[in-house]
């Protein structure tokens, strides 16, 4: 496994979405990632679960695949939790919640992980 754990918060359990895609595609090229999203059904052995609490151990990166009006509590989960690394999907980008981030020390991206990472 490559080093650090990831976690994509809103990346769909549905295989059809493209959100899927970068959740599936980071655990063959051997990332350490779970996947958060409330409106997926939890499944723990495929390392989906529904919120931050109930991940078995804590991100240092977060990959954001949700609307910019619903990544607040992620920055601040992000801020409060030791969180190294924040990465904005394309259109996911949200200046308040960045601010939280940056503020907490935390290096924001506002750039495709996967791209940038040479994963695709």
């Amino acid at each position: 496994m490559r080093e650090g754990i990831i976690a994509v918060a809103g990346a769909s359990s549905d295989k059809s979405k493209y959100w899927h895609k970068i959740f599936a595609d980071l655990k063959a090229a051997g990332f350490d990632v779970f996947c958060v999203n409330p409106k997926a059904e939890a499944d723990p052995q495929q390392r989906i679960y529904k919120d931050w609490a109930g991940l078995p151990q804590k991100p240092q990166t977060i990959i954001i695949v949700l609307r910019p009006e619903l990544t607040a509590e992620i920055s601040a989960y992000a801020a409060e939790n030791g969180v190294k690394e924040l990465w904005f999907q394309p259109g996911t980008y949200d200046e308040t919640s960045a601010k939280t981030a940056k503020e907490a020390g935390i290096s924001v991206h506002n750039a495709c992980f996967m791209v940038q990472k040479g994963i695709w």
